[in-house]
């Protein structure tokens, strides 16, 4: 028989978690960042096709002037990935403990759950309608290799970057981003950024944000995904425009609490369940595509 607890969960640390999740969610920053009320699972983002130019003949007899037929397409996300993190603290532990354990697993616990939404929001360099290998930094390299990184070509890296998103439409509105790996970030970022006048950002760095080079704002991540190319290990840094992934939440992370929870076999456990939990939907939608880069570096 399911239990029925619904008069012993209680929300809580509900503001606690909210501003951990804004310090340190990369995902927030970077994203399309939308929140969906409980009315459907569905996140709708149509799009049309683009219009053509003709040439305009005075004076002719037939139609001067052709419309552009004007085809949509209903792209959509679906809002459907459900994430928790729960602990149990004994009762008798609690009353033994010389410090609260609650509060540092719950930080813990919601951390998890941000971590795991940065995982995977970065994981969409997979549908990034471009990317910069070795190729683009040294044209005496092979083509879709990881590039191995220096201080000496780390400035061609974003100009790449830069130049293949302009080329392909995505016009620089300040808003040009990049997410980086911790070890690149402090062998060769950090030290690139102090050695040539630009603003390093100090340690209690907001959602991963460390400073501006060319105009790009630079954020560092442990989340990046990783895979091996032709026997080197290799980073996917992500790149783009800011909202070119969409990220949907219908729920943001949520603390409950369940008092004496009972056990399988119906019996009670003198003691207390928290759950954090939270529901959300990620997509890179066809227009997003083309402002998202995957930037291949060797690990």
């Amino acid at each position: 028989m399911a239990n029925t607890l619904s008069n012993f969960i209680r929300e809580v640390w509900a503001s606690d978690v909210q501003t951990l999740a804004m310090k340190k969610l990369v995902a927030r920053s970077i994203c399309n960042f939308q929140f969906q009320a409980a009315d459907g699972d569905t996140f709708h983002k149509p799009y049309n096709g683009d219009l053509s130019v003709g040439t305009y003949t005075r004076n002719a007899t037939s139609s001067a002037v052709a419309t552009t037929d004007i085809a949509t397409t209903d792209e959509y996300l679906l809002v459907n990935q459900a994430k928790y993190a729960s602990f149990y603290v004994d009762r008798l532990d609690q009353k033994q403990m010389y410090v609260s354990l609650e509060g540092k697993m719950k930080n813990r616990a919601a951390y998890l759950l941000m971590s795991t939404i940065d995982t995977a929001v970065l994981a969409e360099y997979a549908n990034a309608g471009l990317q910069v290998d070795y190729l683009d930094v040294d044209g005496t390299k092979a083509d879709g290799q990881p590039i191995v990184l220096t201080t000496s070509n780390v400035l061609d890296v974003l100009e790449q970057m830069k130049s293949k998103l302009e080329v392909n439409g995505a016009y620089n509105d300040g808003d040009f981003f990049l997410v980086v790996d911790p070890n690149k970030y402090y062998t060769i970022l950090e030290k690139y950024m102090a050695s040539n006048g630009y603003k390093v950002q100090d340690s209690s760095v907001v959602s991963g944000y460390q400073g501006k080079i060319l105009d790009v704002e630079i954020y560092r991540s442990n989340n990046l995904s990783t895979s091996t190319i032709s026997t080197t290990s290799t980073t996917h840094w992500v790149g783009g425009k800011k909202g070119a992934i969409t990220l949907v939440v219908q729920q943001e992370p949520r603390v409950e609490v369940l008092d004496l929870p009972k056990n399988t076999d119906g019996t009670t456990r003198l003691g207390t369940e928290y759950i954090l939990w939270t529901l959300y939907g990620i997509k890179t939608f066809a227009e997003g595509a083309r402002e998202l880069v995957d930037i291949l570096i060797a690990a």
